[in-house]
């Protein structure tokens, strides 16, 4: 389950990051850009936070 966690926050930290630079470079529209991103924030902190959350286990 951890695994899960890790790629929903990798593939949420994209999709704040891409489409900021694809607005840069004219590719899409403002409006786009923050819908892309107001996702993209919901899954980062939907996958981080469990993932980061979880205490270690030392053996």
């Amino acid at each position: 389950m951890k695994n899960f966690y890790k790629i929903v926050a990798v593939v949420g930290l994209t999709m704040t990051l891409v489409p900021s630079l694809l607005f840069y470079f004219d590719v899409i529209e403002i409006g786009q850009m923050k819908l892309y991103m107001a996702v993209g924030t919901v899954l980062w902190f939907s996958g981080a936070i469990p993932w980061l959350g979880q205490k270690r286990t030392q053996n």
